[in-house]
């Protein structure tokens, strides 16, 4: 085949063979480079040359979709930069762009050019053609003659085949540049999370020295007071007291666990423990401290699991924590345990405010609040999923049948397989 193509071009004419062998020159030109300022410099000399002319240039359509803007020229440099601007559909060079067709002007002094420098120029003919992509207009391609000069057919034919390469060229510039860009913007990201991972790193530890120190005050504070006659306010501005500091040591906690679970640096320590259990003692302290709310639990008397014990404790804590906080005005909490052959399912229901249901989706995310109103970080869901989801179970929010409240629900195998942290981020992604 090769042998063929090579007689047959060897009995092309001269001028033929030129052109032919220019556009292999132009097309290898125009895809060795990404760099589009860089291939047009390159390509427009070789026009120029080629067809035995004085000015080359392309102007390519701006952001606004309505001018053109001059971006390259060999013998008209001064048009690039003096950043010339065609309004679509006005002058030669708009026509071209508006029509999508070539336009050839065998005498620029009687023609309407808008640009007065080709006119400066001393050009006598232009040849214009547009740049297309899929039927875009990408630009305009244009090229002249200070003498007198007649294009020809072949010759318009010639600039619209370059104008193809170039339009491709064009097309590879921006989609390198677009794959670029999202590079540098995603690693500006990544760089961003970890210094914001950093700082809440640093944050959470400093943190935690104080509301170590606070919460043995108060605890001397409450041992001291037993020993004299506490009044009823007295109890209850301790009672706040403690669930404040415990309300703020859950908070940079979470703060930790965040980071943590970013770095892929929670390892789950499994044994067998009485989930049941478990879900009773976190139940009973949440009805010691709330006087609004009945948590009723059913389930089993026992039901043993490999779960990591601190981990899934701190998995009921925040389902139940969240259900107290988003029903203000009390009520029951229903909180369900039961166990399949394989798994063992948690549910805890509350008949407070809800989820609307377009929030429903993004409930588990980081700092995602549905309730922008509430206090808090945003954080206790989005970690107790990535503990579920760890231990290889699934963890999912709904509205209950009657439209009251929400439910959260959580399924986890009796003989967890842990997940590693990149598995079960990009399973909850």
């Amino acid at each position: 085949m090769h042998q063929s193509l090579m007689s047959e071009t060897s009995t092309l004419p001269n001028a033929a063979l030129a052109r032919m062998q220019t556009l292999l020159s132009i097309t290898e030109t125009a895809l060795t480079s990404l760099d589009l300022d860089e291939v047009l410099r390159a390509l427009l000399p070789k026009i120029v040359e080629e067809l035995g002319l004085d000015t080359a240039v392309v102007l390519l359509l701006a952001d606004d979709n309505a001018t053109l803007v001059a971006r390259a020229a060999h013998g008209l440099e001064e048009e690039v930069a003096s950043g010339v601007r065609i309004p679509l559909g006005s002058g030669f060079a708009g026509q071209v762009a508006a029509e999508r067709r070539p336009i050839v002007l065998d005498d620029v002094a009687r023609a309407n050019v808008i640009n007065p420098m080709l006119r400066e120029k001393g050009l006598h003919a232009l040849a214009g053609v547009p740049l297309l992509a899929d039927g875009r207009i990408l630009g305009v391609l244009h090229v002249g003659s200070l003498g007198s000069r007649k294009f020809t057919p072949a010759d318009v034919h010639f600039l619209e085949l370059i104008a193809a390469r170039i339009a491709t060229a064009i097309e590879h510039a921006r989609l390198y540049e677009a794959a670029r860009e999202a590079r540098t913007q995603a690693a500006e990201a990544t760089e961003a999370l970890l210094m914001r991972d950093e700082f809440l790193s640093a944050a959470a530890h400093e943190l935690k020295t104080p509301m170590t120190a606070v919460k043995i005050a108060a605890q001397l504070l409450r041992r001291s007071l037993n020993k004299t006659h506490v009044t009823a306010a007295q109890e209850r501005a301790l009672t706040m007291l403690e669930g404040q500091i415990a309300r703020q040591a859950r908070l940079v906690s979470h703060l930790l666990d965040m980071v943590r679970l970013g770095r892929g640096q929670i390892d789950l320590e499994l044994e067998p423990v009485d989930v049941a259990a478990l879900v009773r003692s976190v139940a009973s302290v949440f009805e010691a401290l709330s006087e609004k709310h009945q948590l009723a639990v059913h389930g089993p008397e026992r039901l043993v699991a490999e779960v990591d014990e601190m981990r899934l404790e701190q998995v009921v804590t925040n389902l139940i924590e969240n259900a107290v906080k988003y029903s203000p005005n009390g009520g029951q909490i229903e909180i369900t345990l039961t166990q399949t052959p394989a798994t063992f399912v948690l549910s805890v229901r509350d008949h407070g405010l809800g989820v609307p249901p377009e929030h429903l989706p993004k409930i588990f995310d980081r700092f995602y609040q549905a309730h922008k109103e509430r206090s808090g970080l945003g954080l206790g869901l989005y970690i107790s999923r990535q503990i579920v989801e760890r231990h290889g179970g699934t963890m999912y929010a709904e509205t209950p049948p009657d439209g009251e409240g929400t439910r959260f629900v959580v399924s986890a195998p009796l003989a967890a397989t842990p997940l590693s942290s990149s598995a079960a981020s990009s399973s909850s992604s």
